[in-house]
């Protein structure tokens, strides 16, 4: 079986400073900024995620400074690699101006190990004795549920709101993107592993490749809900875009641009369409005489920095045995650059810069358009519980008809507030039954399914490869539809919370697989808390309301794509 080993070369500068004219459709012009923020200072703050990019040019950071938007306004760049989300807290926002009212945040990843998540699953840096992937995975989302990972991130958030709040101002929380194309058989005898010997290849086969994107999509998932508890908390009403803190989500922009995706021979790193860094080089960073030199202490920490984790993984391997593997010489005296290893190019740094200009930028804008919607789903759709039993809809109605033309479609309900809602249904009845209403043409269809597969325990481990087959049912009939797939609300049933979660997170990348292929369908993040739902189920009005704004957020970002047309005459 042959394994292959790639080392990652510098993408041409002047490749990428082209890129970096060519602003994606619909990024706002200075204009629009101007009528839409008024920042007077911005920072950022976090970890290696904000100031450490791939192919070792500019930041996400650094593109900022440069952008219509932000231009004139003086940068506070305090982010440091390997910082924790607790250390941000008390290390970085203490030297926040005073006057700052713009603030991004890239945390987290140091606390849930993604060092030792990569040396495990990936890198292998001390062979045979390497940590167990499964268990550092298995360890990485139990600290995700963790009281401890809430209360950091709450402290954080309270830390840097009592900065910007003075100024009127917003933090803005990054969200991480995945790394892999997890369908092709591209990769499957791929690997970068330091260590390629005694079945230690740790080849970048697609179980591995799903399960390091749905550990990406459920960190992500707990960032969102950890920024909606606070909000909660700080600003009890439902006027969303007055949360003090915000959520950017940038992932789907990378999709036809991770690791492993078609028509790219393995991972592609060092292609300029990648837009993640594997390795600098696969030598070791420093001559072998030189680890076998080296003070390494009983354990090696990341709070050092992933360089300093590597080499020292790297020199306990070699002190302790003749492995095979890491026997070149290498002539060096410094470290390799393990620190960019999955971390964005400038490519990708640059999707992420749009993705947050285009978000504080946005408001609700969208106007102009004429939607035809189905709302699609099981009681939550239906509006269950709700004081009016119109959910989600009459809000989302009402605001949308303000500049749009806007009717729904649906065989339940009255108009205007029709719907395909059918409460306890499961995923597969919802597919059988939208071949109902998909005659009607919609060219936006909202769905929130797959609550009663979890609840009902319906093969949950197929339901999200149940949703993507919906998904593609419906866009086989109303083919020229933007599809917004919400991440289904969180139920506190006894036991079900986490199974919520891990369907979401793999729903996250069943969404990817179809936008990837050119499928106009969105992923729409929800800011509703367990605390807002009334039978551990069923949103509270606040709760719905809140649903509401998701879906004009997510049309918004539709709208920007160029995805919403004219529906078809019918």
């Amino acid at each position: 079986m042959a394994v292959t080993l790639f080392a990652c070369t510098f993408a041409s500068l002047t490749t990428l400073l082209a890129f970096f004219t060519a602003r994606a459709t619909g990024a706002p012009t200075s204009g629009q900024c101007a009528a839409n923020l008024a920042i007077k200072n911005w920072a950022s703050l976090g970890d290696s995620y904000s100031n450490i990019v791939g192919d070792g040019l500019q930041d996400y950071e650094a593109l900022m400074s440069s952008d219509p938007c932000l231009q004139g306004h003086k940068p506070q760049y305090l982010s440091i690699p390997s910082a924790s989300i607790s250390q941000i807290a008390s290390q970085q926002v203490s030297k926040l101006s005073q006057d700052t009212n713009f603030v991004t945040i890239s945390a987290g990843a140091n606390d849930i190990g993604l060092v030792q998540i990569l040396d495990a699953c990936v890198y292998n840096w001390i062979g045979s004795a390497s940590l167990d992937c499964a268990r550092t995975l298995s360890d990485a989302a139990t600290f995700m549920a963790s009281s401890a990972f809430a209360a950091s991130w709450h402290e954080l958030f309270t830390r840097v709101q009592a900065v910007s709040s003075r100024n009127a101002g917003k933090a803005y929380v990054i969200a991480n993107a995945a790394f892999f194309d997890e369908t092709t058989p591209s990769c499957s005898q791929t690997s970068v592993a330091v260590y390629a010997g005694d079945g230690q290849q740790k080849f970048l086969t697609n179980a591995l490749r799903k399960n390091l994107n749905e550990l990406i999509h459920r960190f992500n998932w707990w960032q969102n809900y950890l920024v909606a508890q606070f909000n909660r908390e700080k600003v009890p009403g439902v006027d969303t875009l007055q949360y003090p803190v915000q959520f950017v989500d940038a992932d789907d922009r990378f999709n036809t641009h991770r690791f492993c995706r078609n028509g790219v021979d393995g991972t592609g790193s060092g292609d300029a369409n990648t837009w993640f860094s594997t390795t600098q080089n696969v030598q070791p960073p420093l001559s072998r005489a030189s680890y076998e030199k080296l003070s390494v202490p009983a354990s090696c920490a990341a709070n050092g920095g992933w360089n300093e984790y590597a080499t020292c993984r790297m020199a306990k391997a070699i002190q302790k045995t003749s492995f095979l593997g890491l026997t070149k010489s290498g002539s060096g005296t410094g470290l390799t650059n393990w620190e960019r290893v999955f971390h964005p190019t400038s490519r990708g740094e640059s999707a992420i810069r749009d993705e947050i200009v285009s978000q504080i930028a946005q408001g609700n804008t969208l106007s102009g358009y004429n939607m035809r919607i189905l709302p699609l789903g099981a009681s939550i759709t239906a509006g269950f519980a709700s004081s009016d039993g119109n959910g989600y809809r009459k809000v989302l109605y009402d605001t949308l008809r303000k500049s749009n033309t806007v009717s729904f479609v649906g065989s339940q309900g009255t108009a205007p507030m029709l719907h395909e809602g059918h409460p306890g249904w499961i995923i597969q009845d919802v597919s059988n039954v939208a071949s109902v209403s998909l005659p009607s043409r919609p060219n936006v269809v909202l769905v929130h399914v797959g609550t009663n597969d979890i609840l009902q325990n319906k093969d949950i481990d197929n339901a999200p490869e149940r949703l993507g087959a919906l998904i593609d049912h419906v866009l086989s009939v109303a083919n020229d539809a933007v599809v917004l797939i919400a991440q289904i609300l969180p139920s506190t049933r006894p036991g079900a919370f986490d199974q919520f979660v891990t369907f979401n997170a793999r729903v996250a990348s069943v969404i990817n697989q179809r936008q990837a292929q050119g499928k106009k369908v969105l992923k729409v993040w929800m800011p509703v808390t367990a605390d807002e739902l009334q039978d551990g189920v069923h949103p509270t009005d606040a709760g719905y309301n809140k649903m509401a704004q998701a879906y004009i957020k997510g049309l918004q970002r539709a709208a920007d794509k160029g995805w919403i047309g004219q529906p078809v005459k019918v």
